[in-house]
Formats: C-alpha cells, structure tokens, sequence
C-alpha cells in the first residue's frame, strides 16, 4: 500500500512539473512575441518617418529651390511654362525615388514570424516526446 502512494506523489509531482514547464514555455513565447512586435513597431515608426521626410523635402525643395531653377530654365530661353514643367518633372523622380526607398524599409516589417517559428518548433519536439514514449 506503501508502494502505491509513493507512485501516486511521483506521478502528482510529474504532472505539477510539466505544467511548470509548459507555463515556463508560454511565458517564453509571449516575452518573444512581445520583443519582436516591438521590434516591427520601431520598423513601422522608422519608415512612417521616411515617408514624412520625402513629403516634406518634396514641398521645401519646391518652394525654396525650384521655383528658382524654373526661373532660370526661363533666363536661357524657355517659356516660362516650359520652365516650370521640368520642374516639376525633377521633383516627380524625386519623389518617387524617396517613396521607393520608403517601401523598401516597410517591406522588411515583419509581425510574429519568429513567434510562430518558435511554436511549431516546441509543437514538433512536443510530438516527437510523444511519439517516442509510445
């Protein structure tokens, strides 16, 4: 009778220390979860301020700089019109270019990838635990 208590404390004490593990492995996953959203939100931010400096340096440029080049675009012989048009063409590469290097930085944002990777590895070594003890 002895005997068969000693297992039933040993097999209690199996199970509190399997459910320590496993709470240990979501308090894991969740740290992980929440540094790499952390890491994907100064991502966002840094791009969010890429694409806040092109608008910005695309409006300054045309009012401090370009009006200037069309007026001198004029000076060697254009219609004034003319002049402004390639302007504005200048500031349209411009922008694009800066909006491209802004959608490249957005791209790298990721959310959960390495989370996710974390929890099929525990799922998988989960299932081979159980399909060796068979």
């Amino acid at each position: 009778m002895n005997m068969s208590l000693e297992k039933d404390a040993n097999f209690i004490a199996m199970i509190s220390s399997i459910k320590e593990d496993l709470t240990s492995l979501v308090s894991s996953h969740i740290e992980l979860a929440q540094a790499e959203a952390k890491e994907s939100v100064g991502r966002l931010a840094k791009s969010s301020g890429l694409f806040i400096t092109a608008i910005a340096m695309a409006n300054l440029a045309g009012v401090f700089v370009f009006i200037a080049i069309a007026y001198y675009l004029n000076t060697l012989g254009y219609e004034l019109w003319v002049s402004f048009l390639f302007v504005v063409g200048g500031l349209s590469v411009g922008a694009v270019v800066l909006g491209l290097l802004a959608k490249r930085q957005v791209s790298k944002i990721t959310f959960g990838s390495k989370t996710a990777q974390s929890v099929t590895n525990t799922v998988q070594t989960i299932s081979n635990l159980r399909s060796g003890s068979k």
